[in-house]
């Protein structure tokens, strides 16, 4: 029990280093021309508001926070695979899922509630959204977050017979 415990926790750390930096490269190059610096600032920004963009240790921060909520997000998706599972069957169509999920929570709750300053192009408030950068992002998160994830997940669960995600049982 011990060593499978120890299995699942390695396999979520690799899972969150994994997704946080293809996040991370994902949106270096959305983002270009702006150097991946000026990302990771936008991201700490988020908590720091404009000071972010003035201190250098900024950065570290931004990095930080990028890979804290993508690894978030994939440790959720991870416990919950699942239960996610016994209601859609399909991996591929649960990695869009997840995606969609994501956005959702990003675009509505997490940006909304930021610190982020208003900066021309980049849509803060969910009424500003624009369909286009929608649907690249959605895209770029299923892509980078929830393929790996519910790979992984699947091949993990299917692997280890592992059923510890019924602790985790939803109520619908």
């Amino acid at each position: 029990m011990v060593h499978q415990k120890n299995k699942k926790l390695l396999t979520i750390i690799w899972l969150c280093l994994l997704t946080a930096t293809l996040d991370g490269i994902l949106s270096f190059i959305f983002s270009y021309p702006a150097s991946p610096e000026q990302s990771y600032r936008y991201i700490a920004s988020g908590w720091f508001g404009a000071t972010a963009f003035t201190a250098n240790y900024m950065v570290f921060w931004g990095v930080l926070f990028h890979y804290l909520i993508a690894s978030v997000f994939s440790i959720i998706f991870f416990l919950l695979y699942p239960n996610f599972k016994r209601v859609i069957n399909n991996k591929y169509i649960l990695a869009f899922v997840f995606g969609l999920i994501i956005w959702i929570i990003s675009t509505f709750a997490i940006l909304p509630l930021s610190n982020v300053p208003d900066i021309k192009g980049v849509p803060k408030y969910p009424s500003q959204i624009n369909l286009i950068a929608s649907i690249i992002s959605f895209a770029g998160l299923s892509l980078c977050l929830g393929f790996p994830v519910s790979l992984i997940a699947n091949k993990y669960y299917r692997k280890n017979n592992d059923t510890t995600g019924k602790d985790f049982k939803l109520s619908i």
